[in-house]
């Protein structure tokens, strides 16, 4: 079974930083952008694609400010993916 790791605040900072070590750490695992920008988002799936070829990587779009939009984005999550293995919160 593939891992899932959820990161908020993927497209800066600590949460790309983040998304850069699970990579490096397991090839295999999917990396899920919980962000709620997506142009910066699909910049950084570019950016992390450019360096990991072979990543699994996907977005969700997410304000975790509005409730609506994270309860959305759980229920999103969970049927794409069943159970995530982890999620980091670096928004």
């Amino acid at each position: 079974m593939q891992r899932v790791a959820i990161v908020t605040g993927a497209t800066s900072g600590i949460g790309s930083a983040l998304c850069e070590r699970l990579l490096q750490e397991d090839e295999n695992i999917h990396i899920c952008l919980a962000c709620r920008n997506m142009d910066k988002a699909n910049a950084t799936r570019d950016n992390l694609l450019s360096s990991f070829p072979r990543a699994h990587i996907s977005i969700v779009k997410i304000d975790v400010g509005r409730l609506e939009s994270v309860l959305r984005a759980a229920q999103e999550i969970k049927m794409r993916y069943g159970e995530e293995n982890g999620t980091w919160m670096s928004s």
